[in-house]
């Protein structure tokens, strides 16, 4: 992205405003800002689920709207905020995503988001139900399955929208720790309202309003003592 810009209605305010990013082989970039701050309509960008009013958005050197939705989505993967599992097995939610994956690759991804030894433990295994709307496991559980299938179809460039969110903080906390080592040396934009971990980021930006308030490393950031460290504050107080 380069000094993008979204409204959603003509002569509306600017969702976002200005925001450029760059995700190349490996990059990862943190997204964080409060509730309204536009992080969400980057995603939406990215995923071609919104065009943008000003500015660009390129992938592999070509301009983003050039793509086909459903192509763009094949190369930039999404986890949603609150997603989906179906009422069926947690292998055939993974395979949703590969239909030809193996066992053994089910296992090692499995193993990447820190399901391995609960899915090992229990008497059905792979073929335990998830339950209607994945309400037969846990939050933790049903996020983690949710990112394995993220990683299983193995997108060019993945976008985790609060992948912690309505987790407690000591599961926030592990599940963060989790996706961070799965994402290792993955395109990833992590948009997220939890801080801990990210001082493993490449880069984290802070939205205001829809405008890049600060950017910079975790410890960067910190040092300038500005929003950035003041949102660290609060929520190491709340831990």
């Amino acid at each position: 992205l380069v000094d993008a810009a979204v409204r959603y209605r003509p002569g509306g305010p600017l969702a976002i405003d200005g925001v450029s990013l760059d995700l190349p082989s490996g990059r990862r970039i943190a997204l964080v800002g409060r509730t309204g701050a536009g992080k969400s309509t980057v995603a939406a960008v990215l995923l071609r689920f919104r065009d943008l009013s000003g500015g660009s958005a390129t992938l592999g050197g070509h301009e983003l709207a050039s793509y086909d939705a459903d192509d763009v989505r094949t190369v930039i993967g999404g986890y949603p905020q609150d997603p989906h599992l179906f009422d069926t097995t947690i292998g055939e939610n993974l395979r949703i995503a590969r239909p030809g994956a193996s066992d053994d690759e089910l296992a090692a991804v499995a193993a990447r988001v820190g399901l391995a030894d609960w899915i090992a433990a229990l008497p059905m295994g792979w073929g335990t139900p998830v339950g209607p709307l994945g309400r037969a496991v846990s939050g933790g559980q049903r996020q983690r399955i949710a990112l394995a299938r993220a990683l299983l179809a193995d997108p060019a460039v993945l976008i985790l929208d609060e992948p912690t969110a309505h987790l407690d903080i000591e599961s926030r906390q592990l599940m963060t720790a989790d996706l961070l080592a799965a994402t290792a040396g993955r395109a990833t934009l992590l948009i997220t309202h939890d801080l801990s971990g990210l001082s493993q980021v490449d880069e984290v930006i802070v939205l205001e309003r829809g405008i890049v308030a600060e950017r910079g490393t975790h410890q960067q950031l910190l040092s300038a003592g500005r929003g950035y460290w003041q949102m660290w504050q609060a929520q190491a107080g709340t831990t």
